[in-house]
């Protein structure tokens, strides 16, 4: 199986998209927490698809600070419980400064008990970003954790990047909204 690669340009680093044939399964981001950026050079024999191309430049965008929605660009999620799977699912639907809290999503997965199983999911995320385990946070407004460099800080700087409002190290809790999933 061919691992294609494109490169996004930050003004925090460069991020790195990896896809098959069928879409993308990893996103390496920046560390948003550092003031150095980290520039990687991808060497000439990686090759790049449709895909992680049309992926890097809605990235590059986003991190721009221009509202980017990525719902048209597939992921793989394969080698995944199908729970994971669905926790996945359901986080893609929120969108640009929409945030929730871990015990709303285990609620739209049908399991109000899973709080953390949902940050386990979250935590395994391989595609940040894309799939925006950014935008869930504890149910009082806390950043619970990120799995991508940089932190809880870095998430700190999506989250303000996309315009949520912060009280102290808090999110303010009354922007916390229902996941909207379209009803199949």
């Amino acid at each position: 199986m061919t691992i294609y690669r494109s490169q996004f340009m930050t003004r925090y680093g460069t991020g790195i998209v990896y896809a098959t044939d069928q879409g993308v399964v990893k996103v390496e981001i920046p560390d948003l927490s550092c003031s150095q950026t980290a520039h990687y050079t991808m060497p000439p024999e990686f090759k790049f698809s449709g895909i992680t191309d049309h992926a890097a430049q809605m990235l590059s965008r986003y991190f721009q600070g221009e509202r980017v929605d990525f719902v048209d660009i597939p992921v793989v999620l394969d080698g995944m419980t199908p729970f994971r799977q669905k926790i996945l699912s359901v986080i893609r639907s929120l969108t640009y400064g929409e945030i929730c809290s871990y015990g709303q999503v285990a609620c739209e997965c049908n399991s109000p008990h899973a709080a953390r199983a949902v940050g386990g999911a979250l935590a395994s995320n391989p595609m940040p970003v894309i799939i925006p385990c950014h935008r869930v946070v504890a149910s009082d407004g806390r950043l619970t954790g990120f799995s991508a460099p940089g932190g809880e800080s870095t998430k700190r700087a999506l989250l303000k990047m996309e315009g949520v409002e912060f009280k102290g190290l808090r999110v303010v809790t009354k922007q916390l909204v229902i996941n909207r999933i379209p009803v199949q």
